[in-house]
């Protein structure tokens, strides 16, 4: 079956669309008993006040998706799940914070997202599911990605820095020499207390002139997990699904089958046999 883009007023509904198909695979597949959607706030994030050009080479969002934004918010409010989000933050902080409050109480979690910088939170109670690429990462992927153990993926971050952020790094300092810097000194403090012991003069000199830069790397990639989340983490739950909003917004969205899903979900069942 074909999806269209937008609906019969024209209105782009493709990101809707992909949202709600996620979440609703999501619950399917994996019935988790807690469930928060994290968001940025629209204001600037911190890091964008410790460094100014930190996402700066990213381009506008387009207008056909940024009009959907409110589409989606008003999906998810209409699904009951909890939104987490804090000005000054970034979702990825308010995920980070909610891991850990998870691992205060030994409680598995699953991050359901494709960005790499999340992949600093696996562990074996942890692990990210890219349902795009239908991928889950666990310690051992983050291993075969990078070539460094996930306490080691920061310091990896700080050092080649991030394009698709704005995140400076320490220039010609790329993936494998990052790496190799890692495997033999563990930590950047390690490495920039060893300095005068690496052999290659040209990149000695390199480390030692952006060492701030490196340091500032290293604070605009580490996740915060001090954002006002309420520890009591059973408030992390669906409540009943709004139906009858669910069913206004997928009719005028032109959901068809998530509309036809939800009518037959609603539809009741066969009676029950009469007792013997």
């Amino acid at each position: 079956m074909l999806f269209r883009s937008t609906n019969a007023a024209g209105e782009p509904t493709h990101a809707v669309y992909g949202t709600v198909t996620m979440l609703e695979r999501m619950l399917r597949q994996r019935r988790p008993r807690r469930l928060a959607v994290a968001m940025d706030a629209p204001c600037p994030s911190f890091r964008k006040t410790i460094y100014d050009a930190y996402k700066a080479n990213r381009a506008t969002p387009p207008a056909d998706l940024v009009v959907q934004f409110p589409r989606v918010r008003a999906v998810i409010d209409a699904l009951a799940i909890p939104v987490l989000q804090q000005d000054g933050l970034e979702a990825d902080d308010l995920i980070a914070t909610a891991v850990q409050r998870a691992r205060e109480r030994r409680l598995r979690v699953i991050v359901v997202s494709g960005d790499k910088d999340l992949m600093q939170l696996v562990g074996d109670d942890v692990l990210v599911w890219d349902t795009m690429r239908d991928r889950v990462v666990g310690p051992a992927e983050v291993v075969e990605r990078f070539g460094v153990e996930v306490a080691q993926l920061g310091d990896l971050l700080a050092l080649m820095g991030d394009t698709s952020d704005n995140v400076p790094g320490v220039p010609t300092v790329g993936p494998k020499t990052a790496r190799d810097l890692l495997r033999e000194h563990g930590t950047l403090d390690r490495l920039y207390a060893a300095l005068d012991r690496i052999p290659r003069a040209k990149l000695r000199e390199t480390l030692a002139l952006h060492r701030e830069q490196a340091y500032l790397s290293r604070q605009l990639v580490t996740l915060r997990t001090d954002a006002r989340i309420d520890p009591d983490l059973d408030r992390l739950r669906p409540g009943p699904p709004d139906r009858a909003r669910l069913r206004a917004l997928y009719a005028e969205l032109g959901f068809s089958r998530l509309l036809a899903a939800l009518d037959e979900a609603e539809e009741p069942g066969p009676p029950a046999p009469a007792p013997s």
